[in-house]
């Protein structure tokens, strides 16, 4: 049995430190396994001074512990886990525990935080892709509102208990099968890798915030109440409009008052319902032009801006960047 005592500061660091461990070296953090623990590659990357990203694809010829430790920080680690189970895998913290069985197929998101200790064993043949990002908490802190910062801090210290309650989506599934299927040996492999691992990122924590944190917050309202928010949401952020409808056309979906409606929705969704319909718009826009399905011009128009200049302000406001600029793959 091989074992692996680790922290986590950043992936590059973590990558560099295993393989001291096993006595070989990394080509650029890029680890390839020595035949005696298994074939296959671990890769980390830094993507700035508060976040990073891993990537490990392997099956395992031993088996294996992976030991981290804990820092005192709570940082957080998002996981994107896919693993099949040739005899055993198993999971412990500092204060629970889960165990798989043989042949089991495990494709889950894992929100994780740096605060304790994780020891994962896998058995020998067990073949497993895994996406790791590494959010430092004073990014977490810098780019989301704190009633979302203290959610997802809050949500990252259950443990196990809703360890396999988030699965993969089929979007998401695509965009993993994307990722390693990437050549990592090309600069511009590892390019495209960076791009598409920022878009699993938004994804995942639009999901989050869309649906895991206006749920947590529903509690103690009324079923219509809630039906009727949800419908916004809906309208808001999944449709296509030509236009912004206006509070009274929402409060008569909604069966609100305006006032209700309007603070409701700020007090579930964190947002204004313009800047709601604002975010989510541009948003689209910016997958459009990611994904090359439109170019700039044409998303703009398509969410509703009839003047270029005034998309690109509002775009570089929400996303720090001009949309000419965006990275499309």
């Amino acid at each position: 049995m091989i074992r692996l005592k680790y922290v986590v500061n950043d992936f590059e660091q973590m990558v560099d430190d295993w393989s001291k461990i096993l006595k070989t070296k990394t080509d650029n953090h890029h680890l390839t396994m020595p035949v005696s623990v298994g074939t296959g590659y671990v890769y980390g990357k830094i993507i700035n001074e508060a976040m990073s990203f891993l990537v490990m694809n392997i099956k395992f010829n031993d088996d294996i512990v992976l030991q981290r430790k804990k820092v005192d920080e709570v940082n957080l680690l998002l996981y994107f886990i896919q693993v099949n189970v040739a005899n055993f895998y198993k999971i412990e913290t500092d204060i629970d525990k889960a165990e798989y069985n043989k042949n089991t197929r495990r494709r889950t998101i894992f929100l994780s935080s740096t605060n304790y200790p994780l020891e994962i064993t896998y058995s020998k043949g067990t073949e497993i892709k895994l996406i790791g990002i590494y959010f430092k908490s004073s990014l977490v802190r810098k780019f989301f509102k704190k009633d979302i910062y203290h959610y997802l801090t809050e949500y990252s210290q259950v443990r196990l208990k809703d360890h396999d309650a988030k699965t993969i989506s089929e979007e998401e599934d695509k965009l993993l099968k994307e990722i390693f299927e990437t050549d990592l040996t090309e600069e511009f492999g590892r390019l495209v890798l960076h791009n598409r691992i920022l878009f699993l990122v938004e994804k995942i924590l639009n999901r989050f915030l869309l649906n895991e944190l206006p749920a947590s917050k529903t509690k103690g309202l009324r079923r219509k109440d809630v039906e009727g928010l949800k419908e916004i949401e809906y309208i808001l952020s999944k449709k296509e409009l030509d236009k912004f409808p206006t509070i009274k056309e929402l409060s008569r979906i909604a069966l609100m008052s305006s006032s209700k409606l309007k603070n409701r929705f700020k007090e579930v969704y964190g947002m204004k319902l313009y800047e709601f319909y604002n975010y989510n718009r541009l948003l689209k826009a910016k997958r459009w032009i990611e994904t090359g399905e439109t170019n700039v011009k044409e998303a703009a128009h398509r969410i509703g801006f009839s003047n270029l200049s005034n998309f690109s302000k509002a775009f570089k406001k929400e996303f720090g960047l001009l949309p000419s600029k965006v990275k499309t793959g």
